[in-house]
């Protein structure tokens, strides 16, 4: 295990300083190329794949009165700016926008890596997410991936407010960031961290006066959606038992979710997470890597809602987690390589049926549970030792 220390720089600790303006190497100038094609061919619409996300874009932009108070919406205010932002027009316009947005928001978060944490973990995020070009940049999941990524690179390189608004931000857009601020408590960025809680609580209360407490509900349950999303930890094993599944406000969900369970979940949320913060105590990982990747794997564990675009929140991190040992690069690499193949295979019109997809929904499921076994065991034979 690599030794680190609170009061070093992650990029002298990652090759030096310098090595962030060294010139490309072929392996990232390659990468970033694939990128740009794979922008160019959603934009261009050939070969045309299902575009939900930008429809869904599009008839939230045009719709009349306030959102979430006259008509629902299942996203938080970040990412409602994003979807007015790229919304306005056409569906194909809206597409065209959207890879714009998801593809410069890769590069953003590509450059925050290799700011905060050195080159080596920057070629490592391109590497990752490549698997997710099939279809990243028809999504807006990039956009908080990015924003925290800064925030944290930014708070590291003593840019501490400037990285709590970013962080802030990122909260607003997707929830799942907030699992990922208690690294600026273990790198002792007090600032950084007041300065989170301070632009997310600033962000929610504008959020509330638009929308009123009813779009907290309409975000959390997805629109009101009663059944579990079927690449969900729990939807995998009750659409094999139940055999059917239905399209439900915007997604394939099969069964009825109980009274008590999103409480539930809820709670072994918190509880796992906390439980991954307090273990990193001490330990020698960088923050941003193996507890980061550990925490936001523990909350798509428990989420009743686990599409496919959500594997791309562990890329920074796996990325960072990697410069503590080549299993952790690993670990995170299973989910996400598995995800591209499978969402390869739907792009392609190949029917595995519902046994076939079951069993790669759930492996990808089950290699991240393995990052959070991995990361428990792990920690818990280090304080014994």
């Amino acid at each position: 295990m690599t030794s680190w220390s609170l009061v070093t720089p992650a990029p002298e600790r990652a090759g030096g300083i310098r090595s962030i303006g060294a010139p490309a190497r072929p392996a990232e100038t390659g990468l970033v190329a694939l990128r740009v094609v794979a922008a160019l061919v959603v934009i261009v619409g050939i070969p045309h794949y299902p575009d939900s996300a930008a429809h869904r874009f599009v008839q939230i932009a045009h719709a009349p009165g306030i959102p979430w108070r006259d008509s629902p919406v299942e996203y938080a205010i970040g990412d409602w700016i994003v979807i007015r932002a790229v919304g306005w027009g056409s569906l194909w316009v809206a597409r065209a926008l959207l890879a714009v947005v998801a593809f410069g928001a890769d590069l953003v978060a590509w450059r925050a890596v290799a700011h905060g944490w050195g080159r080596d973990a920057a070629v490592r995020y391109l590497w990752l997410g490549a698997p997710l070009l099939i279809f990243i940049y028809r999504r807006s999941d990039l956009v908080p991936v990015a924003l925290a990524a800064l925030g944290l690179a930014w708070a590291r390189r003593d840019r501490e407010r400037a990285g709590g608004i970013a962080l802030g931000v990122a909260v607003l857009t997707k929830i799942w960031p907030l699992v990922v601020a208690p690294a600026l408590a273990l790198e002792r960025r007090a600032r950084a961290l007041t300065t989170t809680a301070i632009a997310a609580a600033t962000g929610l209360a504008a959020w509330l006066a638009i929308g009123g407490f009813g779009a907290l509900h309409q975000v959390g349950t997805f629109r009101g959606s009663t059944g579990w999303e079927i690449g969900s930890t729990i939807g995998v094993p009750v659409w094999a038992l139940t055999g059917s599944y239905r399209f439900e406000e915007g997604a394939n969900r099969s069964g009825t979710i109980p009274a008590g369970a999103p409480e539930a979940l809820l709670l072994l949320t918190v509880v796992t997470v906390t439980v991954v913060w307090f273990l990193a105590r001490g330990r020698d990982e960088v923050p941003a890597g193996v507890p980061t990747l550990a925490a936001v794997s523990a909350l798509l564990v428990f989420a009743p809602v686990f599409s496919p675009q959500y594997v791309a929140w562990l890329l920074p991190w796996a990325a960072v987690a990697g410069g503590d040992g080549r299993r952790w690069t690993w670990l995170g690499a299973a989910p996400v390589i598995i995800t591209g193949a499978l969402v390869t295979i739907w792009y392609v019109d190949i029917d595995l049926g519902p046994g076939g997809n079951q069993l790669l929904l759930g492996a990808r499921n089950f290699a991240v549970i393995v990052i959070v076994v991995w990361y428990l065991v792990e920690a818990l034979r280090g304080r014994r030792a």
